[in-house]
């Protein structure tokens, strides 16, 4: 019989018939070897629960061989599931090898060509290895904003016909070696968008890792060359972030590593990046005063709410633009329909004594682009008519500065 090579990274299929013959042949192989001849039950057999460490088990067998963490309890999941007749069992790609090397096999082609697995269930197993191993591998690179508002890279694998995903992240420590980050998850597809669970091994224990969110529209996602989405977890600094990811795809498994393993960076994806991070303190504070620096600052932000008219004077010319600061979630909206405000941002600034002002203007006016920055204190004393200083981008794409007046219109 032909001897194949499996995929590595993809998940194995196994019907039910090998698998319990599988699973039969390894039980039996533990007993002689430890010389078990009475009942022991599942938790000791497998290595989960509340077994005895000190005494023989198949979680340990099958550390010895694969020299890191195996999970006691999966074997034995797997176990349930052909017991209650499920006709296809799947094997992760994390222990499709250690089970048949326990037996002394190479892979599942092995032992499928022994002679006590009869030939109508060798033609029915390498049926469902040929279709496996027709699936298509898919290689990404993934571009983000990292730590310390860097630019990084990682490497996204795409396996099982866009099922399952692993994901390897390379960081350089400080004396100049790399140290990798690896996730592992499923895949899955939800109308237009498709969602990475990951998760990852800590020691020995399998620890939630980042979600994923990707949009793939109508088509499927074998047909885009690049994904946009957002991610949301924890850094190597254990804070909580999200932010903004493109995904790019690559012809090779080697493109894919080359690319991720660069320091170069297109403009382009940098461009789309930089600012798309957040980072939430790891640590929990009893008084929301101390949530940031902004914190105690934010009571200014409830005195400027309202309908203003903004006058920018700049080179003994004005452009008055009527807009409004909305309570409670304060967007800055054009009172003007024939103009649109986007991109805005309203924030206090210099221990909560400068009002800043931003966004982009579209539609027919002199400004596109504004800056606004206004002292705080015209807005605790209403007496006063709020005035300040602008920058920003004229219609003509040159910066120009100037003063701005709000006059309240309420």
């Amino acid at each position: 019989m032909e001897n194949k090579t499996i995929n590595s990274q993809e998940t194995l299929i196994l019907s039910n018939y090998v698998f319990v013959k599988m699973l039969d042949k390894i039980v039996t192989q533990f007993k002689v070897k430890y010389k078990v001849e009475s009942h022991i039950n599942d938790t000791q057999l497998f290595g989960f629960g509340n077994f005895d460490t000190t005494k023989p088990c198949l979680k340990e067998e099958f550390q010895t061989i694969v020299r890191q963490y195996v999970n006691g309890k999966y074997l034995y999941n797997k176990h349930r599931e052909a017991t209650t007749g499920k006709p296809l069992i799947k094997i992760s790609k994390s222990y499709k090898y250690v089970f048949f090397k326990y037996l002394g096999f190479s892979n599942v082609y092995d032992f499928i060509d022994q002679d006590f697995i009869p030939k109508k269930q060798k033609k029915k197993q390498l049926e469902l290895l040929n279709k496996e191993n027709t699936s298509k591998d898919y290689y990404f690179v993934s571009y983000y904003l990292g730590e310390d508002r860097h630019m990084n890279k990682g490497q996204v694998l795409i396996y099982n016909d866009w099922k399952t995903v692993e994901m390897k992240y390379a960081y350089e420590e400080g004396d100049a070696s790399i140290q990798i980050y690896s996730f592992f998850g499923n895949i899955i597809k939800s109308e237009n968008l498709i969602h990475f669970n990951t998760k990852f091994f800590a020691g020995d224990k399998k620890i939630e890792g980042a979600k994923f969110i990707f949009f793939v529209g109508k088509s499927a996602p074998t047909e885009r060359h690049y994904l946009i989405g957002t991610y949301a977890g924890f850094d190597k600094y254990d804070q909580t972030v999200a932010g903004k990811m493109i995904l790019k795809k690559m012809d090779s498994k080697t493109e894919m590593e080359d690319e991720a393993l660069s320091n170069d960076f297109n403009p382009l994806m940098s461009q789309e990046l930089i600012g798309n991070r957040i980072v939430v303190e790891s640590n929990i504070r009893k008084n929301p005063l101390l949530f940031s620096k902004k914190s105690p600052y934010a009571e200014v932000l409830t005195r400027i709410t309202g309908s203003y008219e903004f006058t920018f004077q700049t080179n003994d010319e004005e452009y008055v633009l009527g807009s409004r600061i909305q309570p409670k979630h304060y967007g800055i909206v054009s009172l003007q329909e024939s103009i649109i405000l986007e991109d805005e941002k309203v924030s206090v600034l210099n221990k909560g004594q400068i009002l800043n002002l931003d966004f982009t203007i579209s539609g027919m006016f002199y400004l596109q682009k504004v800056s606004i920055y206004i002292a705080t204190y015209y807005f605790i004393d209403s007496s006063l008519e709020p005035q300040g200083k602008f920058t920003g981008v004229d219609i003509n794409n040159n910066i120009v500065t100037g003063t701005i007046k709000m006059k309240n219109l309420d």
